[in-house]
């Protein structure tokens, strides 16, 4: 092995174990240029993969047996570029690579390996390093609203060499994300936290308390007061903040999802009047709306198209040079309001085909009618449009909003507005359709509907991706509606904390399969894969409904154990 490689990083065998190749990086650790990384290299110093202490803790928390082979918790094919890309070309070359790599490590990546054509390591380069180094591109941007979309947000950028300053109104979530901690379930985010934290890339306030930032950009939430109407009142403290620091050349970018017209008939007009600044001319004004899923939001930061549009072609082309540090792809669209409809175009377009499906479903209930079964019989071989399952319901912060946004613009609710309205009203009476059911069987047996326990399972708005979030979620809607009627209502999800589940209402046992044995009746309302419990499938009281709103348990042995009685969207074991 070449001395020099030996002093740039910590050299292992796959078949060595995962055990003595953390001693030695212990023991390495000041000996080597780059600690914390294991290079994996097999006989003939062919590179197999690499280990940083990341994958070590990860492995760790996840029981894996350190007397196992190191090849084990390895990446393979780890991110590498040739040495025969020359040194003006390497930093491009590098951005390139990791911005186009689609494996969840690449999102806390730090190091990138450079190899011969026999793949064996040459060298290694900081990626971080590389970013700092191409200031043209670098600002100091500044993120205001640290829920979903903020966070995840002002992280990537901080990975892609930005200095981002976090702002949010809650002290808990700042104090927690400085410290390295994220009040949010998404897979990479604290990994990446914590590596930005360390090289001082990014921070977080209260706050903003230095007005020397380049880029605004706005992800604070946009929900809707009890009328249904759009509330504004986070987007107007936000843009107060920004008139008092606003300075020639900047650059201000709503993410907030808003209504129609928005951004040139609210925003642009609120901060001119607080300052002697024109939009287009001193200061720069476009639109990029979220596009992401939760539970996926790191990765589809760097790789769906950000959409950009501008209040001037100048606005538009600085907005894109931005952005184009984050993702590859970057397309614009002609005007501020094609942006902003984009978000809303694609989640309520969401909405309306589930709620055509969940329509059919509810049609399909006066039938006693398996709807699961007829869309897949209407969708099998046929070439046109597929149509989606039905749900209980469609959930979430997005989807339960945005088609209303839809039907606003920024001067209130459109006369003309029909299917965002429609769908929400469908897709609420599909969310209620499970208690419809319960109320059926407990005539059907004749029980008091105040004698049931009854468990739910899937409290999280959504199932897969999974996630934590349980606003808008299809199981609070039900607790609300029952809680009054039911004494015993328990909750269990394969993510949600018991205390967040015991904070929204529920009562919480101490296992799924002591709720499943306590219940008499068992609705299953997201789609994780771990929802299904064995425990389901056995004789263990003289009744019990099972509803089964994903289509994840086996109708033909819940329907033949007696006393059982199987339910989904529009039928019920008769």
């Amino acid at each position: 092995m070449n001395s020099s490689i030996k002093s740039l990083v910590t050299i292992a065998a796959p078949s060595e174990s995962i055990d003595v190749v953390v001693r030695r990086m212990a023991k390495e650790s000041r000996k080597v240029e780059y600690a914390g990384i294991v290079v994996v290299l097999d006989s003939q110093k062919t590179l197999l993969g690499i280990v940083t202490d990341g994958d070590i803790r990860r492995a760790y928390a996840s029981d894996v047996l350190f007397s196992g082979e190191i090849s084990e918790i390895m990446v393979s094919e780890p991110i590498t570029i040739s040495e025969k890309v020359t040194e003006e070309n390497i930093s491009l070359e590098v951005i390139r690579k990791v911005q186009l790599d689609k494996r969840h490590h690449s999102e806390w990546i730090r190091h990138v390996l450079i190899v011969n054509d026999k793949n064996q390591l040459i060298n290694i380069v900081d990626y971080f390093d590389i970013l700092q180094s191409r200031n043209n591109l670098v600002n100091r941007v500044v993120v205001f609203g640290m829920g979903y979309v903020g966070v995840t947000l002002a992280v990537s950028l901080a990975n892609r060499g930005h200095q981002v300053t976090g702002v949010d109104v809650q002290k808990s979530i700042v104090n927690s994300l400085n410290q390295g901690k994220s009040h949010v379930f998404e897979p990479g985010l604290e990994d990446m936290l914590t590596a930005n934290l360390k090289r001082d890339s990014i921070n977080f306030s209260t706050t903003l308390e230095v007005d020397t930032h380049q880029v605004y950009i706005v992800a604070v939430g946009t929900p809707l007061n009890s009328e249904s109407k759009p509330d504004m009142s986070a987007l107007i403290n936000v843009l107060e903040v920004i008139s008092t620091t606003l300075h020639s050349g900047d650059q201000v970018m709503l993410r907030s999802t808003v209504p129609v017209g928005v951004t040139r008939e609210v925003v642009i007009p609120y901060i001119e009047n607080r300052t002697n600044l024109k939009a287009g001319k001193d200061f720069y004004v476009s639109f990029a709306p979220e596009r992401t899923i939760e539970g996926n939001a790191m990765h589809e930061l760097k790789t769906l198209p950000q959409v950009v549009g501008g209040y001037s072609p100048q606005c538009v082309k600085n907005s894109v040079e931005f952005w184009s540090t984050l993702t590859p792809s970057v397309v614009r669209v002609d005007t501020i309001e094609a942006a902003e409809m984009v978000k809303l175009a694609n989640n309520t377009f969401r909405d309306v085909s589930f709620s055509f499906a969940n329509e059919l479903a509810l049609l399909a209930d006066r039938y006693n009618v398996n709807s699961f079964d007829l869309i897949n019989a209407a969708n099998e071989g046929y070439p046109r449009n597929k149509i989606p399952l039905p749900s209980p319901g469609v959930g979430g912060y997005c989807l339960t909003k945005d088609p209303i946004l839809f039907s606003c613009t920024s001067k209130g609710p459109r006369k003309d507005a029909v299917l965002g309205v429609s769908s929400r009203r469908v897709n609420e009476k599909a969310a209620l359709y499970p208690i419809k059911l319960i109320k059926r069987y407990a005539k059907k047996i004749q029980v008091s509907l105040s004698d049931f326990n009854i468990l739910v399972i899937g409290v999280a708005f959504k199932g897969m991706p999974e996630t934590t979030d349980i606003r808008g979620s299809v199981a609070i809607d039900i607790l609300n509606n029952l809680e009054r009627h039911v004494d015993n209502i328990f909750g269990w999800d394969a993510v949600v904390d018991s205390k967040e589940l015991k904070k929204a209402g529920f009562k919480v046992l101490d296992s799924l399969s002591t709720a499943i044995r306590c219940s008499d009746v068992i609705l299953i309302l997201n789609n994780h894969p771990n929802n299904v419990h064995s425990d389901m499938y056995k004789h263990s009281k003289s009744y019990r409904l099972i509803f089964d709103g994903w289509n994840q348990v086996d109708k033909s042995e819940i329907e033949k154990t007696i006393g059982m009685t199987y339910a989904t969207m529009g039928y019920m074991t008769p």
